[in-house]
Parts: C-alpha cells; structure tokens; sequence
C-alpha cells in the first residue's frame, strides 16, 4: 500500500458531508478512499446485497442444468447474461481515459 503523507482539505455544507459518508458507506469505503476514488475518476460500486449473490450462484445452477437439455444457444445465453450481471455491478467503472 502506498504511502499517503500529503493532505487535502475541502469545505463541504452539513448536508454534503452526510451524504457523502452514505456514499462511502454503501461502497465498503473510508470517506478519503471514497472522495480519492471519485476525484480519480472512478464511481465506485455499491456492496451488493447478498441475495445478489443467491441470484447469480441459482443462476449458475440453472445453467449447469441446461447441459443435460443439450441446448448450447441457451446456456450462451445464460453465460452472456452472467457475464454482464459481473460486468455492469462487479467490475469497479472509470468513466474517462486520464491518469
């Protein structure tokens, strides 16, 4: 983990600092991490409840059943959709190109 030594300040209305602490909250994320994070240029997600992880892994199931049913073009479609749920609410987002 990388040395932090320099500090930042900012002025925020009462009502900012609580909802950027919600924010940070839902994330699993210190408020610096959280606010470093943003600043960076990423949006960090939200930890998933863990019936989303009920979901996909009876997902999972289902697909390993699709192989007795010998239907390739509906188990792609499940392997595609398994792949987008990861996709769009796993994978952390960088919205642009800048380092």
């Amino acid at each position: 983990m990388k040395e932090r030594k320099v500090q930042l300040k900012m002025r925020a209305t009462e009502k900012e600092k609580v909802r950027i602490e919600n924010k940070a909250k839902k994330c699993g994320l210190s408020v610096s991490e959280y606010l470093r994070k943003r600043a960076l240029g990423y949006s960090p997600n939200a930890i998933l409840p863990e019936s989303f992880y009920e979901l996909t892994e009876k997902i999972g199931v289902l697909y390993e059943a699709l192989g007795t049913l010998n239907s390739t073009e509906l188990q792609a479609e499940v392997l595609k959709l398994l792949d987008e749920i990861y996709a769009k609410l796993l994978t952390p987002d960088r919205k642009d190109g800048d380092d």
